[in-house]
């Protein structure tokens, strides 16, 4: 039996719910599981689960797709593209819902290499990191957005999304600005999103450590839910990212990623330096 996390029927937009309606009869038929990422999880997890607002829209929907080849890739882009629900684009990844509405499909899981990334075909030349997929799909929740009949589809958890943003702003550099953005925003309300009352149960300790400072201590907790549910390759990568940041010389470029961001721009680069601090050290552990 699946337990339900979050009832969000009547709060996500109409095209959400039809765009992710279509894909979980499509992939349950063809027994490939599927999460949502990205953005729209940002959405579902801070604005509609728990009203805390988002910084930036977003018009996409991102979601990751279990497959064990590119063959199974393709059946299921071929079954999306054959429901008359959906059109190619120029992008491999991308499909439009009704010609309009952009669905990025990324596939993980046995597709991907030892070192965790895929090579879309067919010129397999250009190369994307999923490392943190698989973690963050075993550790994902199951969101109710709609009933009669019930659609109930995996959503990654807020520090699943922290592991991919991270990893996403070390791959690509073209997305450094939301990724950071979206990854602060977490780390902010980490604690108000749904976490406090387990956070006084096991995170009292962590409120002692910082004398009481209750933003780095949402920090902390997040980094140290994030080093539950990482696995050790997924762990390393963070670490090591984490870490060349915190000593680099010419400043944490996550922190200037940040500041880049509108609704973050009156933030204090020392303040945003010491949360990403506080969020390795406790992955550390």
């Amino acid at each position: 039996m699946t337990t339900i996390s979050h009832s969000l029927i009547g709060k996500l937009d109409s095209n959400i719910v039809d765009v992710l309606s279509a894909l979980y009869e499509i992939a349950n038929d063809l027994e490939i599981p599927f999460f949502v990422v990205g953005a729209t999880a940002r959405d579902i997890l801070l604005q509609h689960a728990h009203d805390i607002p988002s910084t930036r829209a977003t018009i996409d929907l991102d979601i990751g797709v279990s497959v064990s080849d590119w063959n199974r890739f393709q059946a299921l882009k071929d079954e999306l593209l054959n429901s008359s629900l959906f059109t190619a684009s120029k992008e491999t990844h991308r499909l439009l819902y009704k010609d309009r509405f952009p669905v990025d499909i990324v596939p993980f899981g046995k597709i991907s290499s030892d070192s965790g990334s895929i090579s879309w075909p067919p010129e397999y030349a250009f190369e994307m990191s999923v490392l943190g997929f698989e973690d963050c799909y075993q550790h994902a929740i199951s969101v109710l957005i709609r009933e009669n009949p019930d659609c109930v589809v995996k959503v990654a958890s807020l520090a699943g999304l922290a592991i991919l943003k991270i990893v996403s702003w070390d791959d690509n550099v073209e997305r450094r600005g939301k990724d950071a953005g979206d990854l602060y925003l977490i780390i902010q309300n980490y604690i108000d999103a749904g976490n406090m009352e387990r956070f006084f149960e096991e995170g009292i300790d962590i409120l002692e450590k910082e004398a009481s400072d209750y933003d780095l201590a949402s920090a902390h907790f997040l980094g140290r839910e994030i080093a539950k549910i990482a696995g050790p390759s997924t762990k390393t990568k963070l670490i090591n990212i984490l870490g060349r940041e915190a000593s680099a010389s010419q400043g944490h470029k996550i922190a200037f990623n940040v500041l880049s961001q509108g609704s973050f721009q009156k933030e204090s680069y020392n303040r945003i330096f010491e949360n990403f601090n506080a969020l390795l050290r406790w992955i550390l552990g």
